[in-house]
């Protein structure tokens, strides 16, 4: 699949998940079960949306090998902290130094799997 097709269907993607969570929450009270479920729409969204934006900044960068395998990556991992921050909000267990230490643990693993594959 190129490249262009796998753009085209994430930016289909982000706009089904961001109306499908919208939906939800508009038709279902927040609370109980109905909180994990909404996250659980945010994660895929979530990444599906910073796909094409960490591609548009990896080519900005004059990166040719692998972009969409680095963006893919990339916005995995932003939007498994942001959704995690989003939990870790619903059940009252966010602050300060938990955002920033999972912040830190995320770009060190960026960080680490780059090194990987740059050897």
């Amino acid at each position: 699949m190129s490249t262009r097709a796998i753009l085209a269907l994430c930016f289909l993607l982000a706009l089904l998940g961001w109306f499908a969570l919208g939906s939800f929450t508009y038709h279902n009270p927040p609370q109980g079960w109905n909180l994990w479920i909404a996250v659980s729409i945010l994660g895929p969204t979530l990444w599906t949306t910073f796909l094409p934006l960490a591609c548009a900044i990896h080519l900005h960068m004059d990166r040719s090998e692998d972009i969409v395998l680095f963006a893919a990556r990339q916005s995995a991992l932003a939007a498994l902290y942001l959704t995690t921050c989003v939990g870790l909000r619903f059940i009252q267990a966010l602050n300060w130094a938990n955002a920033i230490l999972l912040l830190a643990l995320f770009v060190l693993t960026e960080v680490l799997l780059s090194a990987r594959e740059g050897q």
